[in-house]
């Protein structure tokens, strides 16, 4: 491996993290990987439309590039807690979610290395968990999340581009885990049954966690009880034996007074709350999804048996 992408990687390694690197020249294979199920009718339009529109080209984030950096942050859950009439609501942020402070941690160190030896490093939009997998730092689940070896799936993925060598090109083939050949237990207790058992790629569009990053309506199908995060869910996670040391791995959020959680459920603008409120929201990540924050929160309550304020 090039002297200063070694370096790098070490020093991801160092921080706590992993990473791996492969040559940008498999920009064209990663996204057939991609378009392929797209031809195939698997993938929802409105999902692909929202979720999927990735930038294989480098001739605009660094035309240079020959080395894209794929990295996994460790990430345990956030639990925020609300309280709401002398009771309170315990709202979970699952992985992933919360990523800036990390993400600029990830971008100074690397940074930090490359840049004193010459070469540049740009955030790629791609798609990070194929790409993990692809790399030999992942593999897949039965419910299409990627795992760590030592992070299971409690952990965030960065992609980055540089103009650094890639002499340690870890391309390969597409693996779900060993473990899961015979493990449906993700899909056992998934409550909108998105996992099958006769294909790989899940029936995403109807996934509880993309129900409830839309800002639309949640569908009329989706019962209350199956909410157990403020965004997302955790439910294939929780009881999956890979993440038997993860799962209780959860750090403290803020708490938010009664005052603050009334003033959230009736839903004004973000830029009309007071500083403090929406440094709590921030802490959560809640300030980016807060289109939708409100509603998931009321939902979340009446899961918990809290009843919301009337509209």
């Amino acid at each position: 491996m090039n002297e200063i992408a070694q370096k790098a990687i070490g020093e991801m390694e160092r921080q706590g993290f992993k990473a791996k690197t492969i040559s940008v020249q498999h920009l064209p294979e990663l996204q057939e990987d991609i378009d392929k199920f797209q031809r195939q009718g698997l993938l929802d339009k409105h999902l692909t439309e929202l979720y999927l529109q990735f930038k294989y080209d480098t001739a605009t984030a660094l035309p240079d590039a020959a080395t894209v950096f794929i990295i996994s942050i460790p990430q345990p859950v956030t639990r925020a807690r609300f309280a709401w009439r002398g009771r309170v609501c315990i709202a979970d942020v699952p992985p992933t979610y919360i990523g800036r402070a990390d993400d600029a941690r990830v971008k100074k160190a690397l940074t930090g290395i490359l840049e004193p030896a010459g070469f540049r490093l740009e955030r790629a939009r791609l798609p990070a968990k194929t790409l993990a997998v692809r790399g030999g730092l992942a593999r897949y689940g039965r419910n299409n999340i990627t795992y760590i070896p030592g992070f299971g799936s409690y952990q965030r993925l960065l992609a980055f581009f540089s103009d650094c060598p890639c002499q340690q090109d870890n391309w390969g083939e597409l693996k779900m885990m060993a473990a899961c050949e015979k493990c449906f237990k993700c899909g056992e207790n998934c409550p909108t049954r998105c996992i099958p058992t006769d294909r790989f790629l899940l029936h995403a569009e109807n996934c509880l966690t993309w129900q409830n990053e839309q800002e639309k309506a949640l569908a009329a199908w989706i019962k209350p009880e199956w909410h157990n995060a403020l965004i997302g869910c955790m439910r294939c996670q929780l009881v999956c034996p890979v993440n038997k040391n993860q799962v209780g791995k959860i750090v403290p959020g803020p708490l938010f007074s009664e005052e603050e959680t009334d003033l959230l459920l009736r839903k004004p603008p973000l830029d009309k709350l007071p500083e403090e409120l929406r440094r709590k929201l921030a802490a959560i990540a809640m300030d980016d999804s807060y289109d939708v924050f409100a509603r998931n929160l009321e939902v979340l309550m009446k899961s918990q048996d809290l009843k919301p304020p009337a509209p």
